[in-house]
């Protein structure tokens, strides 16, 4: 069983709003190590545009694997259009992929904040 296509939207916006924090984060971090002395206005011009574009690209990057990932597994031809099957393939697809990211980014910063992370030898 999967979730509606209206149950999207919540995995999708919540997503994005824990990237935004991320990305927020990794901003604070870059100004924090970036320079002391700080050219106030100018600086924060120039972290919040990096952050914006790591979250543009983290986005991009993102879409792409998805979208390799499904097209291969679904449309195992392609031809001048996709069969409602294709179709409803792709949506479960890009459905379970982003679950499946949120999941995993999930149990990742939970485990940070605890400090019972322990990275991979």
């Amino acid at each position: 069983g999967g979730l509606a296509q209206g149950d999207t939207k919540g995995v999708s916006l919540h997503t994005v709003a824990r990237a935004d924090r991320i990305s927020t984060q990794r901003a604070a971090a870059m100004d924090q190590f970036g320079g002391q002395g700080g050219q106030g206005d100018e600086k924060a011009e120039q972290v919040a545009a990096m952050a914006q574009f790591t979250k543009l690209l983290e986005s991009q990057k993102t879409i792409a694997k998805l979208t390799g990932k499904c097209f291969q597994a679904c449309v195992p031809s392609a031809g001048k259009s996709l069969a409602n099957a294709q179709q409803l393939c792709l949506w479960r697809c890009a459905q379970r992929y982003m679950e499946t990211q949120y999941f995993v980014q999930r149990y990742c910063e939970d485990k940070i904040q605890a400090g019972t992370w322990s990275a991979p030898a």
